[in-house]
């Protein structure tokens, strides 16, 4: 049992305190300025352990990049300046409204604690709070408003999991998980919405393992469009437990159809220029006529052509792969299905099955099959 213990504590650190996690936020940005003021409650600003300001609804916080240090201002008054800045609640429920000034960005509001780091001549700002507040804002960033209780209750349990199986993805950054789709949207902190704490409450610690005891792959997306996709199709990589099948829960939901124009000359002229598409081949080009997907498939009209249809998608900024063409005039007309990369879950199909009556654990074993539900404790202590 010692040995055990031992292990544990020497190669998961990071999971034992899984309590707490820490999300960066305004990742995508090189922040310079950024303003934060306190929204409910109150703030204290540390920098090591010496206190140097106290935050209440009517004070302003400026934190700025100079000359690789954070320099702090409380209503225009300097307080000091240090590598590491950390801003604590006083009470759980406290947050911050946060404003970026350099370069702007829109004000957003979390809970939890703070920490403003240094990183690339940069602030580096990341939230650290509780595991299932963050889930919470989480949960409403992924699903929005007005979703029946066990859609919320499945992707809690589905964000609970990629946060623990991800744990390290951004460790090289100072923080757990990024704030963007890249890992998991998380724009915001909960807003007061009792349907989705008590999905998450009522999930607390549940996540999904497989079969070999693992944490499951919870890739989703918002419409399959009818059928789900092979990962490969998307990463060019098989992933374990995730496969193609057909889906009808979200064929007639808003996302399920859409159409795009592209003129002929700008289509022809990529499939050209990149792979070197025969174009003065007559049959290869009545094949570009006519392309029609009965099921997913990864490569444009044919795979001998080596036109993976991910890149098309990349480059014509389409809602995804599976679409239908057809060539009207000079125009390439495009009939799509489904938005997003179409692997593991679709929140549409999943939203309409909670609609349905379905249950929490039978919708995600609807997307995850043979995935199993367990306290996040037994997969620590496994």
């Amino acid at each position: 049992m010692l040995r055990i213990l031992l292990f544990i504590s020497v190669m998961c650190p990071a999971i034992l305190s899984a309590q707490n996690i820490r999300i960066g936020l305004f990742s995508d940005k090189s922040i310079k300025e950024l303003e934060g003021i306190v929204g409910k409650g109150t703030y204290f600003v540390f920098k090591d352990s010496i206190q140097l300001a106290k935050l209440g609804s009517a004070d302003v916080l400026k934190a700025t990049y100079s000359a690789g240090m954070v320099r702090v201002l409380v209503n225009g008054v300097e307080k000091g300046r240090g590598k590491s800045i950390r801003l604590i609640q006083d009470k759980q429920e406290d947050f911050l409204q946060l404003r970026l000034i350099s370069p702007s960005a829109k004000q957003r509001s979390y809970e939890g604690d703070f920490d403003i780091e240094i990183r690339k001549e940069a602030l580096n700002l990341i939230n650290n709070l509780d595991m299932e507040t963050y889930l919470e804002g989480v949960v409403e960033s992924e699903g929005g408003p007005g979703q029946k209780l066990n859609y919320y209750k499945a992707q809690a349990v589905i964000s609970r999991t990629y946060a623990m199986k991800y744990w390290t993805k951004h460790k090289e950054n100072g923080y757990n998980l990024c704030d963007r789709v890249h890992c998991q949207a998380y724009l915001h902190h909960r807003s007061a919405t009792v349907t989705i704490d008590s999905a998450v409450h009522q999930t607390r610690g549940l996540v999904m393992i497989d079969q070999a005891g693992d944490l499951y792959p919870t890739y989703f997306h918002a419409n399959c469009g009818g059928q789900t996709s092979e990962p490969h199709y998307v990463w060019n990589e098989e992933i374990p437990n995730l496969c193609s099948f057909k889906d009808t829960f979200c064929i007639h939901t808003q996302q399920a159809k859409w159409e795009k124009k592209i003129p002929k000359e700008q289509w022809t002229k990529f499939l050209v220029d990149k792979y070197n598409f025969p174009i003065g081949d007559s049959a290869s080009n009545e094949l570009l006529n006519h392309f029609k997907q009965e099921q997913r498939v990864a490569f444009y009209l044919h795979p001998i052509y080596g036109i993976p249809l991910r890149d098309l998608r990349e480059q014509f900024k389409l809602k995804s792969t599976f679409f239908d063409v057809d060539i009207v005039g000079e125009e390439v007309v495009l009939h799509g299905r489904g938005f997003g990369h179409g692997v593991g879950l679709c929140q549409e199909g999943a939203m309409n099955m909670a609609k349905k009556g379905y249950t929490f654990d039978q919708i995600l074993g609807y997307y995850y099959p043979q995935m199993k539900l367990v306290d996040r404790a037994v997969v620590i202590y496994k």
